[in-house]
């Protein structure tokens, strides 16, 4: 009877660490898709919320973000291609497409398809982009005609 506990108590201790992955699995997708919908938005604020401001690169990213939805309509779809990590931390690689509609009458239209990785921090109850590359993704695009 005791070897039935254990491996019950064994059983659920597995199943509750499936369930802590799929939470932090799905949380960090969730955050994503909100960083990319800001970008869609026009919010660089919202966006640039999704990252740690400790982050290296981070005022460039706000520079480039910002310049990019100055000129122009971005639409992304992403699609998760890795995701590892614990509760804790993640490590995301993203197939992110995005497309680059300028904002001037019949302006050209740039598309962007790129892995994207990402690595994430939990602080607190939120997730937190700790590190992005290319971080060049989020460039202004050259909408010259």
């Amino acid at each position: 009877m005791r070897a039935i506990g254990l491996s019950f108590a064994a059983a659920l201790l597995a199943m509750c660490s499936i369930q802590l992955w799929a939470d932090a699995h799905s949380e960090v997708l969730d955050l994503l898709g909100t960083t990319a919908s800001a970008l869609a938005d026009f919010n660089v604020p919202k966006f640039m919320d999704s990252f740690d401001k400790e982050m290296p690169g981070y005022d460039k990213l706000k520079e480039s973000a910002t310049a990019l939805t100055n000129q122009a309509e971005v639409t992304s779809a992403i699609e998760p291609v890795k995701d590892e990590g614990d509760e804790a931390k993640r490590s995301v690689d993203l197939d992110w497409y995005m497309q680059v509609r300028s904002l001037a009458p019949d302006g050209p239209i740039v598309t962007r398809r790129q892995i994207v990785h990402c690595e994430l921090r939990r602080e607190g109850k939120r997730w937190k982009i700790t590190s992005i590359a290319p971080m060049d993704f989020f460039a202004p695009a050259k909408l010259d005609r």
